[in-house]
């Protein structure tokens, strides 16, 4: 199932515009260029709406052979899926093999999560076979669906386009609109479910000839997908999602999905209001790379000399003249925010408190040019710095950080215990993850520039022990952060309930019209198959469908019995703040 056709199909559209353009020449003899000359205005009018009737047809025909393509394509699918169901592992228990792990790059925090996953999968098993997948990367989706999906998206939200802010604020309007559990986002959609199949064929490809023994998705894209193939085709995959914002939109639920693991309670209790068993629920955290894990472990116990001594010795970029001599000053951390890097940075340095500056421009050379052009005050030291692979070190000596509030971001600043000052959150998602920052004491939200040396003033100011002060900010972020995400959701990956979780939705529960005990017989779930009434008569919510669990039903509670617990390695509960001991994921 590769893009060929396509490809060819463009080379066709071209080559009929030539042909065509030749024959036009040829009909009106215009080989030479006096015979150009010698055109009337309307001859030449007639050229041109012949030109644009050319230029129609080859795009139709471009169009007609891709659609063509992609039939063919959900054809050969629909062959690949019934070879696969035909010939899958069906192992109940037993060693984890494979772990394919999706995501996809709508902004980074996506990709961050599914690398940190990957990172704490191997280090805990290193015989797991552990392949990240992004489904915005050719050749897993169509280039349509990636230019739509991402690019233009990431442009319409960062005001790029010629809608400016408006577009952004329709982004929000939809988003919020959208949050509602019904069948467009549980299966029940057809058309939609057909459109989004039929961009992402080589991914369905991949899932059924890949065979892993567990899925993981930190985007809502991919357990759509898989979701369908096991409604509907019955393909025995286990699936676990990782949501990684603060509160879980409508897109997350898509079922049967095996657990979920959500950063905070208020995220498990949304989950379950729209149907989802709390105890497939897990409050774990972010996953963020283990290398903030060691490094927190690390500098637990040095006094804060100690650590920035150790950030000297560990970064990878030169930063002795910003933070020596070793002193007290408070370390600002201001991230890329685009276009906004400038103005914030201007406004930073009128600080009163004297402070160490460091700005992470990336990759953006013509943003740090023009940072370095800025005259600094005497009082503040200031290092610029460009791309680094020790971002965990840097954070982990920080005291604050500026930046947009991104899952990932927002994690890693809670994790190292940083006050988070909130700039450009895009509309939907990042509003909500900055009012979860508000609502808990983490930080503050700047919504004009010119208020940024006033406001971190005030906080740099007040006495340690007063409310309002930097350490009441970093007290409150350390009592929600959960840095040990990734092995917690990694042993549980590895472990045999997802599997053995899948076991129990092997069945159809054959509901009579009259209040009779269920009946249980082999087959594939789904959860659609019963009316409004039927689930109210079990105890269900016809607005919000949940699938119906064995434990509902006295006369199959042996069966639900086969589910594994959730422990730690140790047999013990998991640990609300989500740490894990030093040496769990070396075991």
């Amino acid at each position: 199932m590769d893009y060929g056709w396509c490809g060819l199909a463009g080379f066709f559209a071209v080559l009929l515009v030539i042909l065509a353009t030749l024959g036009f020449m040829q009909i009106f003899g215009l080989w030479t260029w006096q015979a150009w000359r010698q055109l009337y205005a309307s001859e030449v009018l007639l050229w041109m709406v012949l030109l644009v009737l050319a230029l129609f047809m080859a795009k139709v025909f471009a169009t007609v052979v891709h659609v063509t393509t992609t039939f063919c394509k959900i054809r050969q699918y629909r062959a690949l899926i019934h070879t696969a169901v035909h010939n899958q592992d069906s192992r109940r228990s037993g060693k984890v093999r494979k772990v394919l792990i999706c995501h996809a790059s709508v902004g980074s925090g996506h990709s961050r999560a599914a690398q940190a996953l990957a990172s704490a999968l191997n280090r805990m098993d290193e015989s797991v076979e552990v392949r990240v997948v992004d489904l915005m990367e050719p050749p897993y989706a169509d280039r349509t669906l990636i230019y739509f999906y991402k690019d233009w998206y990431l442009r319409l939200v960062g005001g790029e386009t010629v809608c400016g802010n408006l577009g952004g604020l329709f982004v929000g309007f939809l988003f919020d609109r959208a949050n509602n559990v019904h069948d467009s986002f549980t299966g029940g959609n057809a058309l939609q479910r057909r459109i989004t199949q039929s961009f992402l064929l080589n991914f369905m490809q991949l899932v059924c000839e890949a065979k892993p023994d567990v899925m993981v998705h930190t985007h809502f894209l991919a357990p759509e997908l898989v979701a369908s193939l096991r409604r509907r085709h019955g393909l025995k995959v286990p699936q676990v999602t990782v949501v990684t914002d603060m509160d879980v939109h409508a897109w997350w639920y898509q079922q049967p999905t095996d657990h979920y693991f959500v950063p905070r309670e208020i995220a498990k209790y949304q989950l379950a209001a729209d149907g989802v068993p709390e105890e497939d629920i897990t409050v774990s955290g972010i996953p963020i790379m283990p290398q903030f894990y060691d490094t927190l472990n690390s500098i637990r116990h040095l006094p804060r000399d100690g650590r920035r001594q150790r950030f000297l010795n560990q970064m990878d970029a030169p930063l002795h003249e910003a933070f020596l001599p070793i002193s007290d000053m408070p370390v600002i951390v201001q991230m890329s925010t685009g276009r906004s890097v400038l103005h914030i940075f201007k406004n930073l340095i009128q600080l009163e408190t004297p402070c160490i500056l460091v700005v992470v421009c990336g990759r953006q050379a013509d943003s740090r040019a023009e940072l370095e052009k800025v005259p600094v005050p005497d009082r503040h030291r200031v290092a610029l710095l460009g791309f680094t692979a020790c971002i965990h070190e840097l954070l982990a000596v920080a005291d604050v950080v500026i930046s947009k509030p991104g899952g990932l971001i927002t994690s890693e600043a809670l994790s190292c215990g940083l006050m988070m000052v909130v700039v450009d959150p895009y509309p939907g998602q990042e509003e909500r993850n900055a009012s979860m920052l508000l609502e808990e004491g983490a930080g503050i939200w700047m919504w004009d520039y010119r208020d940024l040396s006033f406001r971190l003033d005030r906080v740099l100011s007040a006495p340690a022990e007063s409310t309002f002060s930097l350490s009441w900010y970093q007290q409150n972020a350390r009592r929600i952060a959960k840095p040990g995400a990734a092995f917690q959701i990694a042993r549980y990956v590895l472990s045999d309930a997802p599997r053995q979780r899948m076991m129990r939705e092997e069945f159809d529960l054959e509901v009579s019209s009259d209040n009779s005990p269920p009946t249980v017989s082999q087959g594939s779930w789904s959860v659609f198959d019963y009316s409004d009434e039927r689930i109210e008569r079990w105890g269900r919510s016809s607005t919000h469908p949940r699938k119906l669990r064995l434990s509902d039903f006295s006369d199959m509670k042996a069966l639900d019995s086969n589910a594994v617990p959730h422990e730690d390695s140790d047999g013990s509960d998991e640990a609300s703040d989500g740490m894990l001991p030093v040496q769990a994921h070396n075991e």
